[in-house]
């Protein structure tokens, strides 16, 4: 094998770890997501356990209105703080999947510059030879 085709052959190699890394990386985003979920139900759960059991001990119509009030305030908090979370950790994996592209390019680019430095060294000495072979 030729050494632009060495070459050629490490940059492909590289690609490809890179494009598995990213892949991981993604996956690894999609589980912290997924279980970022799981809590907020879970926490969702815990809550309206608690709410039915407020709303089970009113006696009269204004303590049900007072629980109601002050229970619609703490899950608009609740809903807040999930969506907030979300945009966070969304937020989050997409700079980690920039960071992963941008050093897969500046591997890729350094790669393919010695390719091409190792490519520019051998071709005089190609072109010396055709010149002896043809004389």
């Amino acid at each position: 094998m030729t050494q632009p085709q060495a070459e050629m052959l490490d940059l492909y190699r590289a690609s490809l770890k890179n494009a598995a890394d990213i892949f991981k990386t993604s996956l690894e985003n999609a589980e912290r997501l997924q279980n970022q979920q799981l809590v907020a139900i879970r926490t969702a759960i815990v809550e309206q356990a608690k709410t039915a059991s407020e709303i089970g001990s009113a006696r009269t119509l204004d303590e049900l209105l007072s629980a109601q009030s002050r229970l619609a305030g703490a899950q608009m908090e609740r809903a807040l703080g999930y969506w907030s979370e979300l945009f966070q950790v969304a937020g989050q994996n997409q700079m980690a999947a920039i960071g992963q592209v941008q050093q897969q390019m500046t591997r890729m680019s350094e790669t393919l510059a010695q390719a091409v430095t190792a490519t520019a060294s051998i071709r005089p000495h190609e072109r010396k030879q055709e010149g002896r072979k043809a004389a």
